[in-house]
């Protein structure tokens, strides 16, 4: 099944072309490695296959359904929030049933409510929630922190006060925590200490579909190991 496919994409700037006539198709359960020198072109690829950015040529066309999660490194974090607030927007979704679970039992309160329906609701809620392990989120988020070094600066931190590295930590644990269908990840080991990185090795192994850029001689290990089919950028 083709989760993500690209038609003749065709891009550049100026008189450079940076791509041409690019096609190709993501299949389920591939995990594909982009490499390429700085400059080749590698994070234009990805802004276009986001939405980001719209080619000079061709189409990119995702499948119904699928959930992408990309780490955008230059998302804005609003003052007062702090490491673990952002880390819980990973769950909001849930948060949302936990909310609308409250409010169908203020229903079931009223007068001729349909008691067996708000129930049943209820329960399809409440399954979605055990089956996202949502009591136990708190434990998960500490998990993936621990794990990528976030905690090292501290979970009650203020995120504006960050560096940019610390700051990136905090967004890829975040976009772990979500667990997308597909993950696009933009050099994901930049800043990461040899430990969080094979802690991150371990976790992208798991993944059902991946699409990874990598420079190619500093991330060629971790390439290696993640990645069932790879892809050569030359411009």
């Amino acid at each position: 099944m083709s989760i993500l496919e690209v038609k003749n994409l065709s891009h550049g700037f100026g008189d450079r072309a940076i791509f041409e006539d690019v096609s190709f198709r993501l299949l389920k359960g591939e995990h594909i490695g982009l490499v390429g020198a700085n400059g080749e072109g590698k994070s234009t690829f990805m802004s276009i296959v986001t939405g980001k950015m719209l080619p000079y040529e061709g189409k990119v066309e995702w499948s119904k359904y699928v959930t992408a999660g990309y780490l955008d490194q230059h998302s804005v974090l609003a003052e007062g929030q702090s490491v673990r607030d952002v880390l819980r927007t990973a769950f909001d979704e849930l948060f949302k049933a936990e909310a609308r679970i409250n409010d169908l039992y203020m229903e079931m309160a009223e007068d001729g409510a349909d008691v067996d329906a708000l129930m049943e609701e209820v329960g399809e809620l409440q399954d979605r929630l055990e089956s996202r392990d949502f009591y136990t989120l708190d434990a998960k988020i500490d998990e993936v922190a621990r794990a990528l070094g976030v905690m090292d600066f501290g979970m009650d931190t203020d995120v504006t006060s960050l560096s940019g590295g610390q700051r990136t930590k905090v967004l890829l644990a975040k976009l772990l925590l979500e667990k997308p269908d597909i993950l696009l990840l933009d050099e994901p080991t930049n800043y990461l200490d040899a430990e969080h990185i094979d802690w991150l090795k371990r976790y992208l192994q798991t993944m059902r579909m991946l699409l990874s850029l990598f420079h190619t001689i500093f991330h060629s290990s971790m390439m290696l190991s993640i990645s069932s089919i790879m892809w050569r950028i030359n411009s």
